[in-house]
């Protein structure tokens, strides 16, 4: 496009790419008169262009700009420059009409000084990301968005800001750029409506160009192994009970009539916590006191020794903390990419293990009370945080994997003043028919040649597919609780053995219960056994004890859209 020269063009008529009005569609057959106006730091430096100025404004990047000032006279301090805010304004006349649009904003990042020519020559950068890194961590937060763990990545403190949005934004399908007018923003991949349709004779002959996506870049297959260990912290209560054989039917006075040696106390809780068990509910059937006539038949009773048992009856309570990990298989798959281009498969993992101050001091602490069952040591917003944010990546490598063809052409400038990077564009010349959305707006204007054209680019998603399952989790693994009361090794009570007459079997050292001989033998020489009380708590079973694998398979299917792409 030439000043003042009548060249194919076409009327700014642009609109939004999120309205619902129809597409504005590039026609030929118009003549512009364009200029630029440059500010630095607030000042018109218009007057002082000279050669060529360049925009280059691309999706996810920095934005970047360059031009050169004819300094003809005055003192030049070139690195007074650097830093300095500069803009640069389009200006299109049509029909009498003259509009304008911002084409950049940012700052002059690296200025060279001739001293033969008097030129100062400004590279420029919207510095993209010195501001994200000036940004507080929730800034990025709400800016972003997107899905984040410091289980997944590290934690963000003391880190790089652009760094920890770069995190965020591998969760989306979206890019983070700047506006021309330097506004962060976030753009979706996804084409929309187009917004602009250029066709036959809209485009710069030759140089509509279309870069196809290479088949070793198109991951269509993430599978990722995640664990999730926890402690399952166990309380397991047995019920015990015990009585001397004499006293089950008519009490001490039975027991009295043929009376046997007895347990006490202490000998009942040292065999309980010989066994590993700490006592709980304890109830105890003493021998009586001193008394008169206890049993009604004259015969008085005088017992010196208070903790001698008939009967007894108490829980066993023991604490043990088993290791449990959560093994999850996640595939996402783009079947219909699969089905056209075979398995190109990416693989990733996470771990993630809960420590939690009770389950470090679970065995060791006292038991007080409690009932038979456990408690999971988990920690659910961490698994949700860190396997949502591993299934959102993975979703979004598929994404991106598949929007790496694009398609470019260049116009006059005055013709795309309303384009944008959040626009989604439509081509049909020059032996192409594509749509896409816009990922790159690189403007040339040539002060000298009196041209200003503008290359657009757009990125072409095409993978297919019908189905895209939600990315909802798969529920964590529960164990139905015990029964609270806790069972019973011995229904029928702890048994006895009880020598000192004739007739009795062997002493069995390996019996629970209690052993001991009756007071008064019918024998000359009875065989004796030695007083004791015994326990021996039941082997855990070794799932309830042994670390606890537990597999959890889920497979997502993922869609990707097919955009508008035919070279004739």
């Amino acid at each position: 496009m030439i000043n003042g020269s009548p060249i194919n063009g076409g009327p700014i008529n642009g609109i939004a790419a999120q309205s619902i009005a129809p597409p504005a569609p590039i026609t030929a057959g118009y003549a512009f008169v364009w200029a630029l106006r440059l500010t630095v730091d607030g000042v018109d430096m218009t007057a002082s262009l000279t050669g060529s100025v360049t925009v280059d404004r691309e999706e996810g990047a920095a934005g970047t700009a360059s031009f050169t000032l004819h300094l003809a006279t005055g003192t030049v301090v070139p690195d007074s420059w650097r830093g300095k805010v500069v803009t640069i304004d389009y200006l299109s006349t049509k029909a009498g009409v003259t509009t304008e649009a911002r084409r950049y904003t940012g700052r002059i990042s690296d200025p060279t000084y001739s001293l033969t020519l008097r030129l100062l020559e400004c590279q420029c950068s919207d510095q993209l990301q010195q501001r994200v890194e000036a940004l507080s961590v929730a800034s990025v937060d709400s800016l972003i968005g997107g899905y984040w763990s410091d289980d997944v990545f590290e934690p963000v403190e003391g880190r790089s800001r652009w760094d920890y949005a770069q995190e965020r934004l591998a969760s989306l399908p979206y890019s983070l750029e700047c506006s021309a007018y330097g506004d962060l923003r976030t753009t979706t991949w996804f084409a929309k409506e187009p917004a602009f349709v250029f066709g036959a004779g809209t485009t710069i002959y030759d140089s509509m160009s279309v870069d196809l996506a290479d088949l070793s870049s198109l991951i269509n297959k993430v599978e990722i192994d995640a664990e999730y260990r926890f402690q399952r912290l166990r309380q397991q209560n047995e019920q015990y009970s015990w009585i001397i054989p004499g006293a089950v039917t008519g009490g001490f006075c039975n027991w009295r009539i043929d009376s046997t040696e007895l347990p006490d106390v202490d000998m009942i809780v040292s065999a309980t916590e010989g066994a590993g068990y700490t006592m709980l509910d304890a109830s105890y059937g003493r021998l009586p006191g001193d008394s008169v006539d206890p049993c009604g038949n004259g015969i008085a009773w005088n017992n010196e020794y208070h903790d001698l048992l008939l009967s007894a009856g108490w829980k066993g309570a023991r604490r043990w903390a088993q290791s449990v990990t959560e093994q999850y298989a996640f595939t996402l798959v783009a079947e219909a990419s699969v089905t056209a281009s075979g398995e190109q498969i990416s693989r990733d993992r996470v771990s993630v293990e809960v420590e939690s101050e009770k389950g470090e001091t679970w065995e060791s602490d006292e038991i007080t009370d409690g009932v038979s069952g456990h408690e999971d040591m988990r920690d659910e917003d961490r698994r949700q945080a860190a396997l949502k944010c591993m299934l959102h990546q993975a979703q979004t490598e598929i994404y991106e994997a598949h929007r790496t063809t694009t398609v470019s052409w260049t116009v006059p400038t005055s013709m795309v003043m309303d384009i944008d990077l959040v626009h989604t564009l439509k081509v049909d010349d020059q032996s192409v028919l594509a749509q896409g959305k816009c990922v790159r707006i690189a403007d040339t204007f040539d002060l000298d040649a009196g041209l200003a054209t503008t290359a657009l680019s757009i990125a072409v998603m095409r993978g297919g597919g019908d189905v895209t399952d939600p990315l909802i989790l798969p529920p964590f693994s529960t164990e139905p609780q015990p029964d609270p009361d806790g069972a019973s090794p011995y229904p029928a009570g702890l048994p006895n053995q009880i020598g000192g007459k004739g007739g009795v079997p062997p002493y069995d050292e390996d019996r629970d219960g209690f052993a001991g001989n009756y007071s008064v033998s019918d024998i000359a020489d009875p065989v004796k056994y030695p007083r004791r009380f015994s326990l021996t708590a039941p082997e855990i079973a070794a799932d309830l004890r042994d670390e606890l694998e537990v597999p959890i398979a889920t497979t997502y299917r993922v869609a990707i859209p097919n955009d508008l792409l035919e070279l004739n």
